[in-house]
């Protein structure tokens, strides 16, 4: 045989093996897929992919801020107590990380029994008492710039006892206060002390905690993921991964619902809900409070907003009933949110009545009004929330708008420079007391300048009240005074909700908006 008659040959037998050896390897891959796919006990790896609004800043529970970072330390970290917002509102504390503890009789101390054997992520071994010193004492250090040492201001000293109990101290009986302080998720969420020892500055980027999904990676601007702990204390999560997917627009993340490529998306503006209403195969699911309160800042310290009469003529200018509807918020002028403990809003007596607007603003001094600049960031509903305070007030005074880029905005508000304005901001706590620090006179939160000795006396009593009966008394007061002198307005509270495709259960949509619990979602068909 001539050497192009064999080369030919070894070609023609090469192609007739390769051929039949791709089939046999096709053949096989089908076979194993159908085992893994049948055999109990081999399945495939189940991601869960949420949408959320915008990339990561800091993943450090002490500094954290945006719904962003928070959605993902919700589901990595444990706090000694928790909110449970699965529950009815206005919500109450319990215990997580805590087994059990008591309450001294003068309200000053609080033992605290931790659960033994719960495991940190990535091997950093047992968490116990000392770590909760660790996390606790650093939001009282001044150069850590926690955003809860205001929280934990009455703590006198904090003390291990043993390797599994804590004694905290307190200067003034305000242990109701504190637990409600802790179940909020910067204060009482635990850190490793090793991790951090040997992490240092990291802590900000990679988190250590003890929830059911640890922190595997962080794609920037595209995804985090996190995996399932399988050494949780309690029930590891049911998903192999939980996959944050960075999409800001909420039109765009409901594209990809609609078509499978994510499980859950959160729902915040007006126009996404109609979009999410056109999707087959999916529920809308919502907080079961509202908590995401609006909240709109006088400058008390500058005129004409120093003027009670001015503040209640913007008061009666104000269409809340109108408001509610066109944005679909609830009408709820309080500045404690229902979600939250003793909340109410019958104090509120200013009707919408545009005459008697007119008639007080001519009584202080304005009978052709003022020009009033509100000011405000393009977050959440801020801009339709401005419009609609423009709608209202331009029928009494001439009201400029003023959009600021929000890292400006918020130096601002904090720094007092807001001049004659009226401010916009919105937040979401779950405890009174968190809301009070708006309108402590002084306090670094409080963007109206507002101060009133009765409303201070208020708060104090009912931070150290030592009967759920006797706090709430002092709240409803605190409530009670604020309105009748205006320190604020409160157009609405927001609901939170999520779009979620029907294969998903067990996720709790939270008042705390863009965020979701995810510790307990499964996926109904399994994997």
């Amino acid at each position: 045989m001539s050497f192009k008659k064999a080369s030919k040959r070894r070609q023609e037998m090469s192609k007739l093996f390769y051929g039949k050896l791709s089939f046999f390897l096709l053949l096989t891959g089908c076979l194993l897929l159908v085992v893994n796919l049948c055999i109990p006990g081999v399945a495939q790896a189940d991601k869960l992919k949420v949408a959320t609004p915008g990339d990561l800043i800091n993943v450090d529970p002490a500094v954290a801020s945006t719904p962003n970072d928070r959605s993902v330390i919700h589901q990595v970290f444990d706090g000694l107590f928790e909110f449970d917002l699965a529950g009815e509102a206005p919500y109450k504390p319990v215990p997580r990380l805590v087994e059990k503890y008591e309450i001294s009789a003068d309200g000053k101390n609080i033992k605290l029994q931790l659960r033994q054997g719960v495991q940190f992520h990535h091997g950093y071994g047992e968490m116990t008492s000392d770590d909760v010193l660790f996390s606790l004492k650093r939001h009282l250090d001044p150069k850590g710039r926690s955003r809860a040492a205001a929280q934990l201001a009455d703590v006198a000293s904090i003390e291990a006892l043993d390797k599994y109990t804590v004694m905290i101290a307190l200067k003034v009986p305000s242990s109701i206060s504190l637990i409600r302080c802790l179940a909020w998720q910067s204060a009482g969420f635990i850190l490793s002390r090793k991790a951090n020892d040997k992490l240092g500055d990291k802590t900000s980027s990679t988190p250590i905690g003890t929830g059911p999904y640890y922190f595997d990676r962080w794609d920037a601007g595209e995804k985090i993921v996190l995996k399932k702990f399988e050494q949780y204390w309690g029930k590891p999560g049911n998903f192999d991964s939980i996959e944050f997917w960075v999409v800001p627009e909420e039109t765009v993340a409901l594209g990809a619902l609609e078509r499978g490529d994510l499980d859950a998306v959160p729902v915040t503006q007006a126009g996404s809900l109609l979009r999410a209403k056109m999707i087959k195969n999916i529920d809308i699911l919502a907080a079961s409070g509202n908590a995401f309160h609006y909240q709109i800042w006088p400058q008390h310290n500058n005129k004409p907003m120093d003027d009670i009469r001015v503040r209640k003529a913007l008061a009666h200018a104000l269409d809340l009933k109108g408001i509610s509807e066109r944005l679909g918020v609830q009408a709820w002028p309080s500045p404690l949110p229902s979600a939250v403990f003793s909340a109410t809003d019958e104090f509120w007596k200013y009707e919408y009545d545009i005459k008697k607007a007119k008639q007080l603003l001519a009584e202080a001094g304005y009978p052709n009004g003022f020009q009033l600049r509100l000011i405000y960031s393009k977050a959440y509903l801020y801009e339709e929330l401005a419009l609609e305070l423009a709608n209202c007030w331009k029928q009494v005074v001439d009201v400029k708008l003023d959009v600021i880029e929000r890292a400006v905005y918020y130096n601002k508000l904090r720094a007092g420079d807001v001049g004659q304005h009226i401010a916009i901001t919105a937040v979401t706590r779950f405890a009174p007391f968190l809301y009070s620090q708006f309108f402590v006179s002084g306090g670094p939160r409080n963007y109206g300048r507002y101060s009133n000795p009765k409303v201070d006396e208020a708060m104090l009593k009912a931070k150290v009240a030592t009967s759920e009966e006797e706090s709430l008394k002092w709240w409803r007061e605190f409530q009670r005074i604020l309105i009748e002198d205006l320190g604020s307005y409160y157009p609405g509270t927001q609901k939170s909700l999520a779009a979620i495709s029907q294969d998903i259960g067990g996720v709790v949509v939270t008042p705390y908006l863009a965020l979701m619990d995810l510790r307990n979602a499964y996926r109904k068909s399994g994997k």
